[in-house]
């Protein structure tokens, strides 16, 4: 059995090798985190807080974490989770300031950027077009006559017959497919960017 004096020194052993591991990967891994969430976010501070972010929750749940796993996927799966996270947060934002969706976004803004960017904007609103082409028809249609034909919900239930809880519940899909869709082809974030940067404008 051991005695309490030797259980203190264990402790203060292993505390003393949890914090030698976290700093070397703190050490190995910030830099290229902060540049992958840069990839992301298109602001160095906010990709460095993230980052940030990502370490402290790891420390804070390191008795529940087996470092003999490889920790590199973890580490960028929670940068990714988080730079998502934090765009979905701009979005918002930018929903709350007085557009309601990401084609309202576009459309809002697009006067205010440089032919480049306005360019750049035709596209994202080309492919988010064509993505909506591929969504199931009632879907489609509820979004179409929403966005396209600017028809209220009430007008929409009439003319397709269904329930207004039905109109929004396609709209609302239709708004997080198109969401997702944009994430997985990296183009979110070349979106809140341009959105963001046209303040500067």
């Amino acid at each position: 059995m051991k005695i309490p004096e030797e259980n203190c020194l264990e402790k203060r052993h292993a505390k003393t090798k949890d914090i030698a591991l976290f700093r070397e990967l703190f050490d190995s891994y910030f830099r290229t985190l902060t540049t992958y969430a840069y990839r992301f976010v298109c602001d160095w501070q906010t990709a460095e807080d993230i980052t940030q972010d990502v370490f402290t929750s790891l420390w804070e749940k390191k008795e529940n974490i087996d470092f003999d796993d490889p920790i590199k996927p973890y580490l960028y799966r929670a940068v990714y989770n988080r730079s998502i996270n934090y765009l979905n947060s701009a979005l918002t934002q930018k929903r709350i300031e007085g557009a309601d969706t990401i084609d309202e976004l576009i459309n809002r803004e697009i006067l205010s950027y440089n032919q480049h960017d306005t360019l750049l904007l035709k596209e994202i609103t080309d492919e988010i077009n064509r993505f909506v082409d591929t969504l199931p028809p009632q879907c489609r249609t509820v979004y179409k006559l929403s966005r396209e034909k600017n028809l209220r919900n009430k007008e929409i239930a009439a003319q397709m017959e269904i329930s207004e809880k039905a109109v929004e519940k396609h709209i609302s899909k239709a708004l997080n497919e198109i969401r997702n869709h944009l994430v997985r082809l990296d183009i979110l974030s070349i979106l809140v960017c341009l959105i963001g940067n046209s303040s500067c404008h």
